[in-house]
């Protein structure tokens, strides 16, 4: 069984030490002839995990420089993901209706003719650019009327949504009709981006997401409505307590909205030297989705589509130019002093590597929900065109943050560069390790491994199931420094690699013929019959078809408060279970420790109905969120 290891390690100069203790090989399988779909989904949309956060509306004439973009659009395959606030925009010049109070006079919008795209632009991303709009705080105009409630106040200003919501809506409607053109239309409707916590249980939020979902849908078939738009993800906190807003919200919308929604990040903090702080990506993300499901199976008795318009991870606190910067500055004094914009480029590498991390662990999180995660947009910008030059999220800044005429670009692009070709058809692969994420795929001639370490320590794997006698390999990790380090070669195909600490590596293995399907598996998640339990509860019924199955995981998200056990005792109907530790407890362990244990399963253990049991030998503080399994029926054997 792994151990986890110490606060120290945590560290990403001392995550990337040479010397530490290795432990064994972990064997990576994978098929490339074995198709894995996911609840009946197996082929990649690109369009739903690489875009930049942006409109996408005039973005051909934004660019003004065609090497760039075709470097962006050809070349690294981006898509556009989101668009904030444009309804105050189009909404700041028009008046009250005088004829009908709380409404807009919505003559001069509708003499409004949309920004046509250039051709190249049209042919590069028709028939649209699947693009989520959400709403800004305070948006609609103070003839709608100010709803509030007594702690909805925000950065010194009182928060507040329409009032009049049929009016607001109308607005929206209109805004969509007239200042948008079938190729920019946003497919992904949140009427409001991150709503004060005090509206998430509000009947007046759910109901004018209602309102909202139903006229758009009269107007704009192809336009999607849903919400509430969150700004965490850690449902999980307080025991579970934080995921009551979420859950109410669901239930008052009956889980009838097009999709669910709110945002996924990894917030880090400079604590005694060391860089760490409450990490949200992978293991616990998966626990999140989960509940997510499980709870809308249970009361609703179906999933729900996800949209995330935003996610990422940043570094809080101290004063700075950007996110971070204060952060940065402390580790780039020790490592590499300097004063040059060079320097400074070098400081923006460390802040760029934390966000690396973190979108990287969330889309892999999320290419494993394709049957629910509609749209994830990473919060990557291309660059803040003619604001704030120094943003922490850029893609490329100005020279010397002045100059615009020469664009710099950050180590964030390296998230494209690694991605540059993933599609095709989800494959089989199989480890037991869970700081590793696994993630394979075909596209034509070639095989497409993703490996993401989680721990931070080291990890060697075996590569069992790769037939080319060379491999194009990407990595993308840490220098000792604690800048970003992204290194491509080609190399003989070998048996076993090495990968750092939370570091990625996609492997691109072109055999020269075509990769055929030989065989199929679905995995289906088999849900659990109650959701977010206290631990002296925590005993689930779960049922599994009684069909062939090829392989199963059990998936238990908890959460425990800081310094009790990580290990729980698991029993599946009355038998203990041998329950993976991760190296990455620790790193996981800061307000909480919260995580998915992915516990491989025999499927001859499995019955039409099983009994899953989970407690700790400390103590029964803490709370059960999920239990899961993931069963991967075989549809059709190797042929």
């Amino acid at each position: 069984m792994k151990k986890a290891i110490g606060a120290a390690a945590l560290a990403w100069l001392v995550a990337s030490a040479v010397s530490a203790e290795m432990p064994p090989p972990v064997t990576v399988r994978v098929e490339p002839e074995t198709t894995r779909s996911i609840q009946g989904v197996s082929a990649v949309d690109r369009r739903r995990y690489f875009a930049v956060c942006d409109q996408g509306t005039g973005f051909d004439k934004r660019v003004k420089d065609q090497e760039m973009y075709d470097f962006l659009v050809h070349e690294l395959e981006i898509s556009f993901g989101r668009n904030l606030g444009a309804i105050r925009w189009w909404a700041s010049p028009l008046a009250e209706d005088p004829v009908r109070p709380g409404f807009a006079d919505l003559f001069a919008l509708k003499k409004q003719n949309p920004r046509m795209p250039s051709a190249q632009f049209q042919n590069d991303f028709a028939p649209n650019l699947d693009v989520v709009y959400h709403g800004n705080h305070n948006e609609y105009p103070e003839f709608m009327g100010r709803h509030v409630t007594a702690t909805s106040e925000h950065g010194g200003e009182q928060e507040h949504l329409p009032e009049n919501t049929a009016a607001a809506v109308e607005l929206a409607v209109a805004v969509l009709r007239h200042a948008y053109t079938d190729f920019d239309r946003p497919v992904w409707f949140e009427p409001i981006n991150e709503p004060h916590w005090s509206f998430w249980s509000d009947p007046h939020l759910a109901a004018w997401h209602l309102t909202a979902m139903e006229a758009m849908h009269r107007e704009f078939p192809t336009v999607k409505v849903g919400g509430p738009c969150l700004s965490v993800a850690y449902f999980y906190r307080d025991d579970y307590r934080r995921w009551k807003g979420f859950k109410d919200f669901m239930d008052l919308t009956g889980g009838r909205l097009d999709f669910y929604s709110f945002h996924a990040y990894d917030f880090f903090t400079m604590k005694d030297g060391v860089l760490r702080g409450r990490v949200q990506s992978g293991l616990p993300m998966e626990g999140v989705l989960d509940l997510v499901q499980n709870h809308a199976v249970n009361q609703f008795g179906k999933e729900v589509d996800l949209v995330f318009s935003e996610h990422g991870g940043y570094v809080l606190g101290g004063k700075g130019m950007y996110d971070g910067a204060a952060a940065a500055a402390e580790i780039a004094a020790k490592q590499f002093p300097g004063d040059s914009f060079e320097h400074e480029m070098k400081k923006r590498s460390i802040v760029n590597g934390w966000m690396l991390g973190s979108v990287i662990a969330n889309t892999l999180t999320f290419l494993d929900h394709p049957h629910t995660v509609q749209k994830a947009v990473p919060f990557l910008i291309p660059t803040t065109w003619e604001w704030d030059p120094k943003y922490y999220a850029q893609l490329y800044v100005p020279y010397g943050y002045t100059d615009r005429t020469r664009w710099v670009p950050t180590d964030l692009l390296h998230f494209y560069r690694f991605f540059r070709g993933l599609d095709g058809r989800r494959v089989k692969a199989l480890c037991s390790d869970p700081d590793l994420q696994v993630r394979a795929f075909v596209h034509e001639t070639r095989l497409i491994l993703v490996i993401n370490n989680l721990s931070p320590r080291p990890e060697t794997v075996s590569l069992e199931g790769i037939k080319a006698g060379n491999i194009e390999i990407r990595r993308l990790g840490r220098n000792p420094d604690s800048t970003v380090r992204y290194v491509e070669e080609t190399i003989l195909t070998p048996e076993s690699l090495t990968l750092d600490g939370l570091e990625a590596l996609m492997i691109v293995a072109d055999g020269g013929s075509r990769i055929a399907e030989r065989g199929v598996i679905d995995e289906i998640s088999c849900y659990g019959d109650k959701v977010a339990v206290p631990l002296r509860e925590a005993e689930f019924k779960i049922n599994v078809p009684e069909k062939e199955i090829a392989y199963a995981v059990l998936r238990i998200g908890l959460t425990r408060a800081p310094g009790l056990s990580h290990e729980p005792v698991v029993t599946l109907n009355g038998r203990r279970l041998d329950v993976p530790l991760e190296d990455c407890a620790e790193r996981l362990e800061e307000k909480e420790y919260a995580v998915t244990k992915l516990i491989p399963l025999c499927p001859e253990d499995l019955r039409a109905e099983n009994r899953v049991k989970v407690s700790f030998p400390d103590c029964d503080a803490g709370a059960v969120g999920t239990a899961v399994i993931r069963a991967a029926v075989i549809i059709d054997k190797k042929r």
